[in-house]
């Protein structure tokens, strides 16, 4: 096996302590003050949306905010596009 280069041994000094259940990741570090943002899409491509009904969430415990796309848009913020469109063997989106 090479020793230097694709395909050769590392060293790696991180493994033990999260093969024992001591690892520490980026979702575990609280900061005080610190909010969680969940962005939810719809699961139905193309679909018309009439409404959304955001009363529950905002009732919830722990809730700052609800945006929706309007609320975006009445801010002045554009449209979240996806990065690249997936297309059909056909070449139509």
């Amino acid at each position: 096996m090479n020793e230097q280069g694709i395909g050769a041994p590392l060293r790696r000094v991180e493994d033990r302590r999260f093969l024992t259940g001591r690892g520490r990741f980026v979702a575990d570090i609280e900061l005080a003050g610190a909010l969680v943002c969940v962005l939810v899409r719809s699961p139905h491509a193309h679909a018309a949306i009439r409404r959304i009904e955001t009363s529950a969430a905002r009732a919830s415990p722990g809730v700052v905010a609800v945006f929706t796309g309007a609320d975006m848009a009445a801010d002045g913020m554009a449209p979240m596009r996806p990065l690249w469109v997936i297309r059909s063997c056909d070449g139509s989106p």
